[in-house]
């Protein structure tokens, strides 16, 4: 038989120093974290990453290496996603228990657009989208504007009287406040120098239930 080099057959061997220690959980559970970066630069992550597939990185027992590297495979599948998911703060920053301020990331529904803005309080049409905004630390901007669509934040509150704080933007518009499916208020910000802070106290039927509120920018 013929000698074959040893190298031909070297084993694969871990980049790291020393073996690692097993994380105690998987990939996808306890306290998550989610980072985005260019799709150009994914083979190469994927390719690093596989370096937890080998069992010279892990401490442990045969069994537990193999186990290690089962969730290693599993952290490698999680990067397997087409577009980074989008999360925003709420429209409002209110430590108060009675304010809905603390939904849950998949159920936030705060901003949006209205598809209808010019139909009836009663028939506006909210549809949930981010698309329009852009965030920047504590404010929300309308970024464009789509013929027939106008941006919308809508929120649930128990609170029956409270002021709602909006600096004017460069354009004059109007917005419309609809409470409970009902016009309550139309603020017209061409008065305002652009920049400016405006108070729009907003009164609420004191029904001692929860109110649903849909602020809706428009032009001037």
């Amino acid at each position: 038989m013929p000698a074959f080099p040893r190298w031909r057959f070297k084993p694969q061997q871990s980049s790291f120093e020393n073996p690692v220690v097993i994380p105690s959980s998987d990939p996808d559970e306890g306290e998550l974290t989610t980072v985005c970066f260019s799709t150009a630069w994914l083979p190469y992550v994927l390719g690093a990453l596989s370096q937890l597939q080998q069992r010279d990185t892990w401490i442990g027992t045969d069994d537990e290496k193999t186990e290690a590297i089962g969730l290693a495979t599993n952290l490698i599948e999680l990067f397997d996603v087409s577009a980074c998911p989008v999360e925003v703060e709420t429209p409002f920053w209110d430590d108060e228990t009675d304010v809905d301020d603390n939904a849950p990331a998949d159920m936030q529904t705060w901003y949006g657009e209205v598809t209808n803005p010019d139909a009836p309080a009663g028939e506006l049409d909210f549809v949930e989208s981010v698309a329009l905004w852009a965030f920047t630390g504590l404010v929300a901007v309308a970024t464009f504007e789509v013929a027939g669509v106008a941006p919308a934040i809508a929120f649930h509150t128990t609170v029956e009287k409270f002021i709602i704080l909006q600096k004017r933007g460069d354009v004059a518009e109007t917005i419309r406040f609809v409470v409970d499916g009902q016009d309550a208020k139309f603020v017209n910000t061409a008065p305002y120098a652009p920049g400016e802070i405006i108070e729009t106290e907003i009164i609420t039927p004191q029904t001692g239930m929860g109110h649903d509120l849909l602020i809706i920018g428009g032009s001037s």
